[in-house]
């Protein structure tokens, strides 16, 4: 709590997970369902072997067009502390993945593997302790959900490196230069919020003079620090890095220099 660092209940981090990241992905596979079912009526009804199968190949390349990016999408939390958000958006990915292959498998398109997991999530902490227990809570709950569907396991090793999970500052470099976020198709979280005199307590004068000055002319000096967050998310839309972000933040961000 001092250093602004707030437990998020799972109930709202579904708020942001289920509008930002699953049903974008929901309606996606909705559209390309639509897309496929002609090409397979056209399998059922065809006459020839040939047509049946160009007809059901068609079906079966924008399946496989919608699991490959389902497989590739990425979710980036960019204060991500002991990873919850990430975990919820990892169990939320592979059910959808899950709900995917089995509709498909059910339509005559052949059984798929999941291959969703921990790599498809992206982390940015300053705590080392806190990193290492998102990464080690990732492993934990992809194993949980492969053993509770009826997969196995690889157990060589069962647990491997998470780089994805970044120990880092999130908005200021040491050198006092802004660091970069990774790629990602979505952002979530709940970054740390400091009103403008707990700031300055908590994180020190030159922090404190180094990030106002880095982000002078973005980000109003005396903005809580929940603010530079918002920034970093708007300008990674702006360069097309990502399309979709969800971020908690307390009241406070509508008022004062938070708003301007």
């Amino acid at each position: 709590a001092q250093l602004g660092a707030e437990y998020t209940d799972s109930e709202t981090i579904m708020r942001l997970v289920n509008p930002v990241v699953l049903d974008p992905l929901r309606a996606e596979w909705a559209a390309v369902m639509a897309q496929m079912q002609p090409h397979l009526d056209k399998a059922q009804a065809a006459t020839s072997p040939a047509t049946a199968t160009k007809a059901r190949k068609a079906a079966n390349e924008r399946f496989q067009g919608f699991l490959h990016r389902l497989q590739q999408f990425r979710v980036l939390d960019p204060a991500c502390g002991s990873g919850n958000f990430l975990l919820l958006s990892l169990l939320g990915l592979k059910d959808l993945e899950h709900q995917v292959i089995t509709e498909a498998e059910a339509l005559g398109l052949g059984r798929q593997f999941p291959a969703i997991g921990p790599e498809n999530l992206l982390g940015i902490e300053i705590n080392p302790f806190a990193a290492e227990l998102a990464r080690v809570s990732l492993w934990i709950g992809e194993i949980q959900w492969m053993l509770n569907h009826g997969f196995a396991l690889s157990r060589s090793p069962i647990l491997r490196n998470l780089d994805n999970i970044q120990l880092r500052d999130a908005v200021l470099n040491p050198d006092g230069t802004e660091p970069e976020w990774p790629e990602a198709d979505a952002i979530v979280g709940n970054p740390p919020f400091l009103g403008d005199k707990k700031m300055l307590a908590a994180l020190g004068d030159d922090y404190v003079k180094r990030l106002r000055s880095l982000y002078q002319g973005r980000v109003p000096g005396g903005a809580d620090l929940v603010t530079y967050w918002f920034e970093k998310a708007r300008f990674q839309c702006e360069a097309g890095l990502v399309k979709l972000v969800g971020l908690v933040s307390t009241q406070a961000i509508r008022t004062g220099n938070s708003n301007k």
